[in-house]
């Protein structure tokens, strides 16, 4: 016996699976111009994307690397219904699709939009925003994905799978330099080490200098340091048994990220954060007091059996995974540790920012029937543990007496300042399931369900006593625990018609789940609160999936309808102060089409596009600041008004009808166009083209005009060389060719901006909202 992939457990896609899929009618065409077939896990087995009945966008590693695409941020640039909006860390960053996501200030709440890395579902999105190391793919599941993926895919799955121990003795290297002082180092070795084991090592190291100037610090920020190793080992216990291990620890320390000035209308505010000029294309803040940082720590191992039942495969994953971020945002942006006099609102407000500690175990145990059956099936019995604890510190400062005028430290200044420390715990236990039965030769029809039982309990203490000796205590004590138990059966149905080999269509009905949670925030009352209600999605989806012209052309399509209920989102109940709730439904539909193309054996084209039109309605949530100042007072008895501020208590809300998601731009598309030829002996040359497009769109739930990001498009370009043993390749590119700035996170500021002077904005932009140039160089061996 000798040490091989295991593959009939359906988690590697290789060559060698694609090849002996190939359509007869392919194989007879000339080879070079014959797209090789893609094969993804999007339905815990191993099959032919063209054979999937739901949307998939599957990456392999040599498209993300020949776009440039290092981590899961950057993903959204080549599948056009994924869209990423920034925020201050990875705690609060969000991805969405087809319009839908999650985006709470609040760790107690689980995203919409589920990562899954090597089989092992993250508990939390930020667990997912990593580098893109030594990866076999990247599968992007539209849609609700719970029935097979658990709870908190609502909205779909991105699905990372990463390499496994190779049968021959491989490794890589590659080092990358681009502008703004940035740098990356990886590698991975991989090969048998016995007759029945194989290993495979990956590292990697990142430093960024950053692509923010910060005149209070005298340095460049939002960039950091970055490193990580993974393992994995691989034995081949008996013909029928594998196990595969795998270990992995990553290391982050970032400077990111200050929310840049946007648009600053008040005088006084634009001083104080002089030298820095608010605009569209600034890349400059002003902090310095206090330091904005995001640092986080991750590590995990997971534990992989295979047994090979002859017609059956029984599949168990073990995994333990443990995540903490740190973080602080220097939230007034300028440059004084001593309260300043303004004419409203706090003179300082430099401590805002605490820790996530995250500590989850799940076990997945499933049995798959052969494939290619009459009738084929998958069914398994999942357990998730998750441990949160949440801690926070806010720390805000003004004037007892005034300074000698607005922007000049105060005369005598107080500080007031809060604390906190949180705890969340989830157990959730499920059933699942899905069988796919072939009615006749043509059509089959395919049904699947998810049983969940599962309790969420929270325990949280607002302290009585200020954080820094001699401050005002910012917010009253709250102490409490509470805890709530839901049981949930979701599910899927539908029809698969195959044409033929090359071409089929399917209809689909889903229902997906996302689980009830507790506010575990600074602000959040601990003594009394209810917990967010489940939310819910009812999707459906029509497919047509072709490969045509003798495997030179792969085109899918889809047309899709999903109505959520009891959106889970984030309500300003106060300055500062904001909560999550439920609100109302929202409607997400559109059609998508997906294409690859090989027009010579040189020439090939890829690329997609997305319709969408993604809408909510929702009761009495915050009003735009801008709004708030012409808010109606309404007479007793008087009809609530609708798309309109109105006061209600001691605030001001709106009822939203019909209004626009956040990052979810109307259409939004792109092209890669590559062509690579012999240039000389054992030598290719390579260019490469991609063009990025989109619609404008908001990223205020609250509609708020101001924070709108207008439509654009990007175009990126590489060229260089490659040895034809695959063994050397140069890249040189430019990213962002037609240096077009654009936003990727936009809000109201929080110094001197009310609704009386709403007009102050802030921003988020990413590297890749500006030109710049870079090259790789990687090494095999």
């Amino acid at each position: 016996m000798t040490f091989q992939p295991n593959w009939r457990n359906g988690l590697m896609a290789t060559t060698m699976l694609a090849a002996a899929m190939m359509p007869a009618q392919a194989q007879e065409a000339d080879d070079s111009l014959v797209l090789e077939e893609i094969v993804v896990t999007a339905q815990k087995r191993a099959e032919r994307l063209q054979d999937v009945p739901l949307a998939v966008s599957a990456l392999s590693a040599d498209a993300l690397a020949n776009s440039q695409v290092s981590s899961t941020a950057g993903v959204a640039a080549l599948v056009p219904s994924l869209t990423y909006t920034q925020s201050t860390s990875d705690l609060n960053n969000n991805v969405r699709i087809r319009g839908v996501g999650t985006a709470l200030f609040n760790a107690g709440l689980e995203s919409a939009v589920s990562f899954v890395v090597d089989g092992v579902v993250m508990s939390r999105q930020g667990q997912g925003f990593q580098d893109l190391i030594d990866v076999e793919r990247v599968e992007v599941l539209r849609g609700p994905q719970g029935t097979l993926f658990g709870k908190n895919a609502t909205a779909g799955v991105i699905n990372i799978v990463t390499k496994r121990p190779s049968r021959d003795f491989e490794g890589v290297a590659e080092i990358g330099i681009a502008e703004q002082g940035e740098y990356r180092a990886r590698a991975s070795v991989s090969g048998p080490i016995s007759e029945t084991v194989g290993a495979r090592l990956t590292g990697y190291y990142t430093d960024n200098r950053g692509y923010v100037y910060d005149y209070g610090r005298g340095e460049h920020v939002y960039g950091g340091r970055d490193v990580g190793l993974r393992g994995k080992v691989e034995w081949q216990a008996t013909e029928n048994l594998n196990f595969l291990f795998t270990a992995d620890i990553r290391d982050s320390e970032s400077d990111c990220c200050q929310p840049i000035p946007y648009l600053t209308t008040n005088s006084v505010l634009a001083a104080i954060r002089g030298p820095v000029v608010a605009s569209s294309e600034n890349r400059t803040v002003n902090s310095g007091d206090t330091r904005t940082f995001a640092n986080s720590d991750q590590a995990g191992g997971s534990v992989e059996a295979s047994l090979d039942l002859g017609d059956h495969v029984l599949t168990s994953v073990t995994a333990v995974r443990n995540w903490k971020i740190e973080n602080n945002v220097d939230v007034d942006g300028f440059n004084s540790a001593t309260p300043l006099y303004l004419p409203f609102g706090n003179g300082y407000f430099g401590v805002n920012g605490g820790t996530a500690d995250i500590s989850q175990f799940t076990q997945e145990l499933r049995l798959a029937s052969a494939a290619n059956q009459p009738l084929t099936y998958t069914f398994g019995l999942f357990y998730f543990n998750l441990d949160l604890d949440r801690a926070f510190t806010r720390r805000v400062g003004g004037c007892v007496t005034p300074g000698t005028a607005f922007g000049q430290p105060c005369a005598t200044s107080f500080f007031s300042s809060s604390n906190h420390e949180a705890n969340t715990k989830t157990d959730n236990y499920a059933a699942f399931g899905q069988v796919e039965y072939e009615l006749t030769d043509a059509l089959s029809a395919f049904a699947g369900f998810r049983l969940q039982r599962e309790k969420v309990s929270y325990s949280g203490t607002r302290f009585g006593s200020a954080p820094y000796t001699g401050d005002r205590l910012l917010f009253a004590a709250s102490t409490g625990s509470g805890s709530v138990s839901d049981t949930d059966l979701s599910g899927k149905a539908g029809l698969k018609y195959e044409i033929d080999r090359d071409a089929q269509t399917y209809f689909t009905w889903s229902r997906g789940y996302k689980g009830q949670g507790y506010d575990v925030e600074l602000t959040a009352n601990f003594a009394s609160q209810s917990p967010v209600r489940p939310e819910t999605v009812n999707s459906y989806e029509l497919g047509w999936k072709q490969q045509a012209l003798n495997g030179r052309l792969i085109l899918n399509s889809a047309l899709f309808y999903a109505k959520y209920q009891d959106l889970q989102v984030q309500s300003t109940i106060a300055p500062n102060v904001s909560v999550p709730t439920n609100a109302g439904s929202s409607v997400s539909k559109g059609a998508e089409i997906e294409f690859q193309a090989r027009a010579t054996s040189a020439l090939s084209i890829n690329g997609g596009v997305t319709l969408l039109d993604a809408k909510f309605d929702a009761d009495r949530i915050a009003c735009a600041l801008p709004a708030q100042a012409s808010a109606v007072t309404l007479a007793t008895g008087a009809a609530e008004p609708v798309n309109s501020c109105f006061r209600l208590g001691n605030g001001t809300v709106q009822n939203v009808r019909g209004g626009d998601l956040p990052n979810a731009p109307r259409w939004r598309g792109n092209i890669n166009v590559r062509y690579e030829d012999e240039i000389a002996t054992d030598w290719n040359g390579f260019a490469q083209v991609g063009f990025n497009t989109q619609s404008g769109t908001t990223f205020s739930l609250e509609q708020d005009a101001g924070l709108t990001q207008g439509g654009y498009s990007t175009i990126d370009l590489s060229v260089g060389v490659l040895s034809q043993d695959d063994r050397y390749q140069l890249t040189l590119y430019v990213r962002n060719l037609t240096d077009k700035h654009f936003a990727t996170g936009m809000q109201r500021d929080n110094i001197l901006t009310n609704a009386a002077n709403p007009g102050n904005i802030l921003y988020f932009t990413s590297k890749e909202a500006a030109r710049y140039m870079g090259g790789t160089l990687r090494v095999k061996f």
